[in-house]
């Protein structure tokens, strides 16, 4: 097993995270994939969309802090599965879609995910448990469950180190 070479998260984009879902950013009024609305004193918006496909369940995870050894992963082959922050942003590492048994290390990529942005991982992608990006937070997360066991493995090739962009990270 080879050392954990260290992948520096980036911010999530709809460009950067095409090949692995969607990503919705619910913190301005731009977002072409979103409804907006405003009142006295408020604004809100929503995505033109259900999140997932199905009826979601949701759930709530406690994480790490950055940074972390990735080791294993999970993939969910029979639901989408969102990922949102309430306060404090998380970073989420994923492996492509696949048919193997594990993901590979080399394929590993990190992003931030900030309040207000939620992504929607494609069925299938391979990922690790988020953690905060300055330290352990909640995060929540939804996706269709009882859909049968969704197990960790270990990441084929050995674990990466993720960290947060030092200079983002103030």
């Amino acid at each position: 097993m080879s050392a954990p070479d260290t992948i520096v998260a980036r911010p999530v984009t709809p460009e950067n995270f095409a090949r692995f879902g969607a990503v919705y950013n619910l913190t301005n009024d731009t977002d072409p994939n979103a409804i907006w609305t405003a009142g006295d004193g408020w604004s809100d918006g929503f995505t033109k969309t259900s999140l997932i496909e199905g009826s979601g369940h949701l759930g709530v995870t406690r994480g790490g802090g950055a940074p972390w050894n990735c080791t294993a992963m999970e993939r969910h082959p029979g639901t989408e599965e969102a990922i949102f922050c309430a306060a404090q942003p998380v970073i989420l590492a994923v492996a492509p879609a696949s048919d193997t048994n594990a993901a590979k290390r080399d394929e590993i990529e990190a992003f931030v995910i900030a309040p207000g942005q939620a992504v929607v991982m494609h069925r299938g992608v391979w990922h690790d448990a988020c953690r905060g990006l300055s330290g352990p937070t909640a995060y929540y997360w939804m996706a269709v469950c009882g859909l049968g066991e969704s197990p960790w493995v270990p990441v084929a090739g050995g674990p990466r180190r993720i960290q947060a962009d030092p200079e983002e990270n103030t």
